[in-house]
């Protein structure tokens, strides 16, 4: 039976555990964190004036690399070149003049609710009497199609389990080996905490050899999933989860056509 247990979770990060389940599901739900959440960030930029240091292509790239705030519920996903207006498009714009720095605050966008996730990012310096003037469009994409719209990194690992075969003799040792200190003595047993990282640098301690064994329990994960956009880290993962469901559904609708 699939089960999540929350370790820790704050708005830009969450991490539990996932048990129940197959490396295959836990891997859909990376790629699918990663590479099908929809996000919005600049697609094109139209430059009026740029008297900087950093050529057109150069600050172009920058702009897509700021993370969006946006109400996805507000946007659809342009499919073409005729899908235009407000529920495709967003313009943002700057219009600036040196001596300054401008940051991601600088812009200005036709939305409210779509905005730099941080104030703080600095997009180019301007010196005495250079301008920067452009108005971008932002859009939602897929992270499948260019990293500018992925919404997270996401990593799993298997949860570590330990197995003890008799009397370890050198436990202190044992446990000095672990390099993430993951290691207990509890009840003369040697334990393991989530923070293992399977190592095995403590079996090569162990004396007897072969008294102990850590490995990796195949059908329970440590997730983590990071969000490196305008999404937080809990919408990534429901988002995710309701991803795989409707992929799941929409495979079960066309086998039974088949019949």
């Amino acid at each position: 039976m699939l089960k999540i247990d929350i370790i820790d979770k704050t708005e830009r990060k969450i991490k539990f555990i996932l048990e129940g389940v197959k490396p295959q599901f836990a891997n859909a739900i990376r790629r699918i964190s990663m590479g099908e959440i929809t996000t919005m960030s600049v697609d094109s930029v139209d430059f009026t004036s740029n008297d900087s240091v950093l050529y057109d292509e150069i600050l172009a790239h920058r702009l897509a690399m700021i993370p969006l705030v946006f109400n996805s519920k507000n946007y659809k996903i342009k499919e073409s070149v005729e899908d235009t207006g407000s529920l495709y498009e967003v313009v943002l714009v700057v219009d600036k003049k040196g001596p300054c720095t401008v940051y991601s605050k600088d812009i200005k966008s036709s939305d409210p609710d779509v905005k730099p996730l941080y104030d703080n990012i600095p997009i180019v310096e301007l010196t005495e009497g250079q301008k920067l003037k452009f108005d971008a469009t932002a859009i939602l994409g897929y992270g499948k199609n260019h990293s500018k719209w992925a919404a997270a990194v996401t990593s799993y690992r298997y949860y570590p389990i330990v197995k003890q075969d008799g009397k370890i003799s050198n436990e202190t040792d044992v446990i000095k080996s672990c390099p993430k200190r993951a290691l207990r003595i509890e009840n003369g047993k040697v334990t393991v905490t989530e923070d293992c990282d399977l190592s095995g640098l403590c079996m090569q301690v162990a004396k007897p050899e072969g008294s102990l064994r850590v490995e990796g329990d195949p059908t329970k994960f440590i997730f983590t999933i990071e969000s490196v956009s305008g999404l937080t880290a809990e919408q990534i993962m429901n988002m995710s989860l309701d991803e795989l469901k409707a992929k799941a559904k929409d495979f079960s609708k066309s086998l039974s056509k088949l019949k």
